[in-house]
């Protein structure tokens, strides 16, 4: 608790981001965080399609998701399971096959039983996809759909155990640190003013906000809207893998729910303000034809739709590490969409950084590295498909 000396670190954000970072470094360091919002994952987190898969979104996540499976294997402290088996399977036509090929053979360094499915064993695993349009998959039949508020209020009550404190409607308005040379960071907020040694800037898509806020030089974050939406359709899909189009201009995806409905996806990237992100009908229209081009599915109305931004740094990985420039401000931030498979690692890289420890086995052995991770780490992931 702030008892007017101030708290360690203080983590700016209350998604999945925040609360995993929280939970880890609360172990060891005073803590605050601060949410600008009345309730805590109002915004990505409680919009993810809550698969999790290790192949999805190039090397780095893929490895950053395969260092978290153990911790979703085992759900430490949860009262359930927090993910049920649901395999993918990624589909194309012979025009993105060599593509496939080649990711699933990059794939199986790390995730041994990812391979590619063709022919009947297409419709065996999903059988209203339309063979005339569908012609290759990659399948990885050991990823599951997650329990995401489960898995976020987990890690909110480890951190709350260990004596975090959780402040929301605490809107940061501006940081500064002391004249003296001291880091110390001084913090307005909506909820008052706050100080601790170190910022962790968990942001999301308000990444670039709070560090310009902080007078921190931003790191070109792109926030992404994608639109959801659930329908019911006539067929039992329980035992229907989450697909995802792969093949250009048919690019969506749709994953079973219970009650014989999907919740579907144009799975498109439209550049964004940081908001509060709204469905777009046209979205939902397009994703309706092309689902309906890829498959024998007839939907014919639609029960709820949303929208959640997925935020990119320039080159698609995410930014875990101290800035360059600024002393104790620290970047988690730009996951991607990955945010949610990927929690368990970044809050143990965190937790390592603030530590100054060395990345934790799991997460070295698979060739990440704090530089790669890091604010300045052009080339330095461009490899990893290689080892």
């Amino acid at each position: 608790m702030d008892n007017g000396t101030g708290v360690d670190v203080a983590i700016v954000g209350g998604g999945i981001a925040g609360v995993s970072a929280a939970a880890e470094i609360s172990k060891t360091h005073s803590v605050k965080l601060l949410e600008q919002e009345s309730e805590l994952a109002h915004h990505t987190t409680s919009r993810s399609a809550a698969i999790y898969v290790e192949n999805e979104g190039g090397p780095v996540f893929h490895r950053l998701s395969t260092a978290s499976r153990p911790f979703f294997d085992e759900s430490p402290g949860a009262d359930a399971p927090l993910v049920t088996p649901l395999p993918v399977l990624k589909v194309g036509n012979d025009s993105v096959a060599d593509v496939l090929v080649a990711e699933a053979e990059a794939a199986r360094k790390i995730t041994p039983n990812v391979r590619t499915v063709t022919g009947d064993e297409l419709t065996d695993l999903c059988p209203v996809l339309d063979p005339n349009v569908i012609t290759i998959g990659v399948y990885e039949d050991s990823s599951g759909s997650v329990d995401v508020m489960a898995l976020h209020q987990l890690f909110l009550r480890t951190a709350r155990t260990h004596g975090a404190e959780i402040r929301r409607s605490a809107k940061l308005l501006s940081a500064t640190q002391a004249a003296s040379g001291s880091r110390r960071w001084k913090i307005e907020t909506t909820a008052g003013p706050v100080e601790a040694d170190v910022i962790i800037n968990c942001a999301g898509a308000w990444g670039d906000v709070v560090a310009t806020a902080c007078g921190v030089a931003p790191v070109g974050l792109t926030p992404m809207r994608r639109t959801a939406f659930t329908a019911p359709i006539s067929q039992d899909p329980s035992d229907w893998p989450f697909i995802y189009s792969f093949t250009k201009d048919l690019q969506c995806y749709f994953k079973p729910e219970a009650g014989n409905q999907l919740l579907c996806s144009l799975s498109e990237e439209n550049p964004s303000d940081p908001t509060d992100a709204r469905a777009e009908e046209l979205d939902v229209a397009l994703a309706i034809d092309r689902i309906q081009t890829i498959s024998t599915l007839e939907i014919r109305s639609v029960k709820t739709t949303w929208a959640g931004l997925r935020t990119f740094a320039p080159d698609r990985n995410p930014v875990f590490g101290w800035d360059d420039s600024v002393d104790g401000f620290m970047w988690m931030v730009g996951q991607g969409g990955c945010g949610i498979v990927t929690s368990p690692a970044a809050g143990q890289v965190a937790g390592a950084l603030i530590r100054s420890e060395p990345l934790a086995e799991n997460i070295a052995d698979l060739g990440l590295t704090r530089e790669a991770l890091g604010v300045s780490r052009a080339g330095l992931v461009r490899s990893l498909d290689d080892k």
